[in-house]
């Protein structure tokens, strides 16, 4: 059972992530690459974007890979997290413009703080579909995004096939029957980001299912396709402001809940 008396939980399935519980380090760049709302469980957050001033906030949205700071005085935070690829632009769009708005603000807040009550209450919520959490976090479920088979195919790859690593642009070209550049351009057409960066944020992504386990800092690089420990150890930081080891240490009391066909690790 999630419970009241332990609040700390994600929700991870392949399109959607959500986590309540402590910030980490404040201050510190981070720049997922997923589409984010946070949210504040306790009073607010400090948000400053693109090296802005730091604007106090209920509830506010960042676009992928934007680098942004996040500051709470009460170090804990709700965050939801979209990939991109999977919702159509004008979803996110006007996701965006929502919470840019008091009255949206104010209805996705209390959207969020009912499902942390719903969740605490619940004793078991695997298995969960997109849809199910659309419905649960925002109300409403979103659109899609339509994309070329090709490029499904390619996220198939990069979310399924660890390490992330192995997965090429050169082979999924190949596998396209396109030349590199062609499918390149195309992949950044389909989804509006670049190969690259969707193959790293993937990556570190896949290491969220390990945060609370046993395992090895080490194993764990290895097993997700970090050449080394010192290459993971400053992608790891870029993505989400804090070194690998950090996010462990404030996940031990973490409950994850793996989504349908996302098993946690």
């Amino acid at each position: 059972m999630l419970g009241e008396d332990n609040p700390n939980v994600m929700l991870i399935g392949h399109e959607r992530l959500f986590y309540n519980g402590l910030l980490g380090r404040a201050c510190r760049l981070r720049a997922p690459g997923a589409f984010v709302i946070y949210a504040a469980p306790v009073g607010s957050f400090g948000l400053s974007v693109a090296g802005g001033p730091i604007q106090r906030r209920r509830i506010a949205t960042v676009r992928p890979y934007v680098a942004h700071r996040v500051t709470s005085s009460s170090d804990l935070i709700s965050v939801l997290m979209i990939e991109p690829e999977s919702v159509a632009e004008d979803q996110l769009q006007a996701l965006e413009a929502r919470s840019a708005t008091p009255a949206g603000a104010a209805e996705i807040d209390a959207r969020i703080e009912a499902a942390r009550a719903a969740l605490a209450g619940t004793t078991d919520c695997s298995g969960f579909a997109t849809d199910d959490f659309d419905r649960l976090f925002l109300g409403r479920l979103l659109a899609p995004r339509r994309l070329d088979e090709r490029i499904e195919r390619t996220i198939r790859h990069l979310v399924h096939d660890l390490p992330a690593a192995t997965v090429t642009a050169e082979d999924c070209a190949r596998e396209a029957g396109l030349s590199k550049s062609r499918y390149l351009h195309l992949f950044s057409q389909e989804t509006g980001l670049r190969f690259r960066s969707v193959r790293m944020w993937k990556r570190a992504r896949a290491l969220m299912p390990h945060v609370n386990g046993p395992e090895n800092l080490t194993h764990v690089a290895m097993d997700l396709g970090y050449p080394d420990s010192t290459h993971f150890s400053h992608s790891i930081r870029r993505i989400y402001g804090l070194t690998p080891s950090s996010i462990f240490r404030g996940s031990r009391q973490l409950r994850i809940v793996a989504g349908a066909h996302c098993p946690a690790a």
